[in-house]
């Protein structure tokens, strides 16, 4: 009976010492290990309500509003040459000079034959003092002569201008061609006048823009030799028809021309406002499961926002519905970001948003 018991008494201590122990582990918690990770950076705009602006783009030349080419009126020797290329030049400031000593004698004849026909027609008056008429002096300036000598003055005089040559405009003087000592002929240009203060740029457009402009709008204007450097423009001139490569002509007038010459090539951006709505960077916008999404930040975390979009211009976007103006949008590394992820605002992209 003792050995039966003594059996039992193994068996049971066997038994418990194979029964598995529990090990209790605990459970990490979620808050804990976000904080852990290191918050990923990026860069910050802010939501705007303002008007949206549909971006049309045109390219061109620079050019000047008031532009006059000088040409000889008639032949000769150029006998002296006073204008160069970026000369400053005055309204009726004397540019060139063709020989024209045969034209000076010529003005010395017409005058000394106009001196003679009026001492002629004096002399045929004295004897119709008393019938002075309208009709009478008409006569007497006929037969005397007088009215042929005056006629051949003015042309004598018409004959000298031409062989002096001023400038019709004040401005800028360029591509003079000529030469001093050159024999020239009636016609031939001798360069260019332009004010260098009424510059436009003279682009073009597609036909599909036309609905939306209109004289008054303002435009940015990049010349090609000046990058990064945006020249201010306002659009005066639509031209109405459409031409073989489907453009349409337009002319941007310039607030300021300083650093700018004619002939440049210049590209521009016109903009178009529409109604007001929420304003936001196009890189704020990221696609996820096939719908739009914007990024917020709020207390250092990414809040995820389905949106609505409307009309997108490659640098600004409407968001139609789902956020609201005054929100941070994340405009870097969102991609990749989840829900409620922690981030970083850079610096320098924070004053930027501000």
């Amino acid at each position: 009976m003792q050995k039966i018991i003594s059996l039992f008494l193994l068996s049971a201590l066997v038994s418990t010492g194979c029964k598995p122990q529990k090990n209790e582990v605990e459970e990490a918690d979620p808050e804990s290990l976000r904080k852990q990770i290191k918050p990923t950076e990026v860069t910050a705009a802010m939501a705007e309500y303002r008007p949206f602006e549909f971006l049309i783009n045109a390219s061109g030349i620079i050019e000047s509003e008031n532009e006059l080419k000088v040409t000889f009126q008639t032949s000769g020797f150029l006998e002296k040459l006073l204008a160069t290329n970026g000369q400053r030049v005055k309204k009726g400031q004397l540019l060139a000079a063709l020989e024209n000593n045969r034209e000076e004698l010529a003005l010395e004849k017409a005058q000394l034959a106009v001196e003679k026909a009026q001492i002629q027609m004096e002399s045929d008056s004295m004897s119709r003092v008393s019938n002075w008429t309208p009709q009478v002096r008409h006569n007497l300036q006929l037969n005397s002569g007088l009215r042929s000598a005056q006629v051949s003055l003015k042309e004598a005089a018409f004959n000298l201008s031409n062989t002096l040559i001023h400038a019709p405009i004040a401005g800028m003087m360029s591509e003079v061609k000529e030469k001093q000592g050159n024999i020239v002929s009636s016609g031939k240009e001798l360069g260019l006048i332009y004010d260098p203060e009424n510059l436009m740029l003279k682009g073009k457009v597609l036909e599909t823009d036309f609905k939306y402009l209109h004289k008054g709008l303002k435009a940015d204007i990049y010349p090609l030799s000046l990058p990064g450097q945006p020249f201010q423009a306002t659009l005066t001139e639509i031209n109405p028809r459409v031409d073989e490569n489907g453009m349409i002509t337009i002319k941007l007038k310039l607030n300021e021309t300083k650093s700018l010459l004619p002939g440049m090539n210049a590209n521009a951006v016109i903009r178009v406002p529409q109604s007001k709505n929420v304003i936001v960077p196009r890189e704020a916008l990221v696609m996820k499961s096939g719908k739009p999404v914007v990024f917020t930040i709020a207390d250092g975390l990414a809040k995820w926002n389905y949106v609505e979009t409307g009309l997108d211009n490659g640098v600004d976007l409407e968001i139609t519905k789902g956020i609201e103006a005054g929100s941070r949008v994340i405009t870097s590394n969102n991609l990749q970001l989840a829900h409620e992820a922690r981030v970083s605002v850079t610096e320098i992209n924070l004053r930027e948003a501000q």
